[in-house]
C-alpha cells in the first residue's frame, strides 16, 4: 500500500543527498536553487547553459564552503545536462552536500525528440519514482547509486505548453513519496494556477516550492501564498534587469516584517557560467553565505529568521516536516 503525504509528514525523514541520506538539521546554509553541472546537449536551444569545467566548479564549491555554505539543491533534471556521477564527485571533492533533482525542465533545454514530452503519465511516473527510490538513470551501472532528493518541474509561459502527462506524473510521485516539488515559474507566471492544480491532485502546500517568485514582487500575492503554506524561492540578488534594490530586497523586508520569514528560501540560481566567480568572474556561489547574509544582518533581521531564509526553511520541507 502506498503511503500518503499525510502519513509521510508524521516525522522528519532523512534528506537524500548524492552521497547518501543526511539529517535535515545538518544541511546548514543551503542554496535552495542552483545548477552545478550541465553537460552540452546536442539539439537543445543554442542559449542553453553549459557548466562543465570540473576543477573550476570544485574551486567554486570550496569557496562556498569556506564562506559558510554547507549544502545546495541542484535543479538540473535528467536529459538536459545533469550528470549524477559528476555531482557525487563534486560533493566528495568539495565537502558540500549536493541534493539532486528528478523531474523535467523547460522543453528548450532538451533535444527536440526527447522522450519525456510524448511519454505517458505512467512511463514518466515510473522514471521519477525510480530516480527517487533507486538511482538516477545515468548512475544505475555505478557501484554506489545516486538518488534524487526532490522533484523539479518547469512551467512554460503558457499552461497548455507545459507537458501535462509529466505534471500528472510529478503529482503522483510526490503523493507516493512525500518528495518536495520545486516549481520553475516564468517570472512568477501561473503561480496561482499551479497551486490549485497540485491541490486538486492532493499535494499539500508544504510539499511545494515556487521558484523565481521575486521576479514578480507582488507582496499581496506572496503573503497569500505564504498563508496557504507553500514555500517561496527568491534568487534575483545579482540580476540587474530585475532591479533587486527595488524588487527582492524590499520584498524580503516586507515579508519578514509581516511574519512570513519561515515561508521563504533564498538562492542564487547560477546556471550561467558568467555568474560563477571561478569561470566568469561573477558573484559566485559564495555570495549567498557571504554577501546576502551580510545584507540580511545589515537589515537587522533576527538571526533565527536568517537561518531559516538561508537553509532551515528548505531543509524542513525536504524532510517532510514543517
Amino acid at each position: 500500500m502506498n503511503q500518503t503525504s499525510d502519513n509521510l509528514r508524521e516525522k522528519a525523514r532523512s534528506v537524500q543527498s548524492v552521497t547518501g541520506p543526511v539529517d535535515h538539521t545538518s544541511l546548514g546554509v543551503t542554496d535552495a536553487h542552483n545548477h552545478i553541472w550541465i553537460d552540452a546537449i546536442p539539439g537543445a536551444d543554442p542559449s542553453a547553459p553549459v557548466l562543465n569545467e570540473y576543477q573550476k566548479i570544485v574551486s567554486e564549491l570550496k569557496a562556498y564552503r569556506s564562506a559558510g555554505g554547507n549544502s545546495l539543491l541542484d535543479c538540473q533534471p535528467g536529459g538536459c545536462g545533469r550528470d549524477g556521477r559528476k555531482l557525487a564527485a563534486l560533493s566528495i571533492d568539495s565537502g558540500v552536500t549536493i541534493i539532486a533533482s528528478t523531474g523535467f525542465h523547460r522543453r528548450k533545454y532538451y533535444p527536440p525528440d526527447h522522450w519525456l514530452f510524448t511519454a505517458s503519465e505512467n512511463r514518466v511516473a515510473d522514471y521519477l519514482l525510480t530516480e527517487l527510490r533507486d538511482s538516477l538513470k545515468e548512475c544505475r551501472a555505478e557501484k554506489e547509486p545516486v538518488r534524487a532528493g526532490f522533484i523539479k518541474v518547469a512551467l512554460e509561459g503558457e499552461w497548455n505548453q507545459t507537458p501535462q502527462a509529466a505534471l500528472e506524473a510529478a503529482a503522483g510521485a510526490a503523493a507516493e513519496t512525500g518528495a518536495l516539488i520545486e516549481i520553475h515559474t516564468e517570472k512568477g507566471t501561473l503561480a496561482e494556477k499551479v497551486l490549485i492544480y497540485f491541490e486538486d491532485h492532493h499535494i499539500p502546500p508544504w510539499q511545494l516550492c515556487l521558484c523565481h517568485m521575486d521576479k514578480r514582487p507582488d507582496f499581496g500575492l506572496h503573503s497569500e501564498i505564504a498563508k496557504y503554506g507553500a514555500l517561496l524561492e527568491y534568487d534575483t540578488f545579482f540580476r540587474p534587469k530585475y532591479k533587486p534594490e527595488e524588487g527582492v530586497w524590499p520584498l524580503i523586508s516586507q515579508m519578514v516584517e509581516s511574519g512570513f520569514g519561515t515561508s521563504i528560501a533564498l538562492a542564487t540560481d547560477m546556471a550561467e557560467k558568467e555568474m560563477y566567480e571561478t569561470i566568469g568572474n561573477g558573484p559566485g556561489l559564495a555570495s549567498l553565505p557571504r554577501d546576502i547574509r551580510a545584507r540580511l544582518e545589515e537589515k537587522q533581521i533576527a538571526e533565527k529568521i536568517i537561518r531559516g531564509l538561508l537553509g532551515e526553511n528548505i531543509a524542513r520541507r525536504l524532510a517532510g516536516n514543517l
